[in-house]
């Protein structure tokens, strides 16, 4: 086999790609799982899954990759979500069905917005990113 004119045999070639392949799964499977967050949306308003109080404010550490799982019970509304500061968003969910998104918090300490896009005036709240590099440690805060 010939590559940029240099003679390199089938075998180097092969080896390369499984140690390539074999690399990339290892750090696939090395990074922990991302914390899950299931917002609810009714009402008007987002609501933690086992909470009450709307729009809550969502604690993470920079960095921590979170699973925002959204389940729509606005019967006849179609809701989504988004967080515009790492480009995360999903397209609207129709009652009674979820979608979720996977994203890292912003590196920067901070407080950052999120909202569902049709109904932003009503439906939005904050994401606090606090403290030091990403830990399973972190909460979530309601106003």
């Amino acid at each position: 086999m010939s590559i940029w004119g240099y003679r390199v045999s089938l075998k180097l070639v092969t080896m390369t790609v499984v140690v390539v392949l074999l690399s990339v799964f290892a750090y696939a499977l090395s990074r922990p799982a991302p914390r899950e967050i299931t917002l609810v949306t009714r009402g008007m308003a987002f609501y933690l899954e086992k909470g009450d109080l709307p729009n809550p404010v969502i604690s993470l550490q920079p960095g921590e990759r979170v699973r925002i799982v959204l389940r729509n019970e606005d019967r006849g509304l179609r809701h989504d979500f988004a967080f515009p500061s790492v480009d995360a968003a999903l397209e609207p969910v129709t009652w009674n069905q979820s979608d979720s998104v996977v994203f890292e918090a912003p590196e920067k300490p901070g407080t950052y917005d999120y909202w569902c896009r049709p109904h932003m005036t009503m439906m939005r709240g904050k994401i606090i990113v606090r403290g030091a590099p990403a830990s399973n440690s972190a909460t979530i805060d309601s106003e």
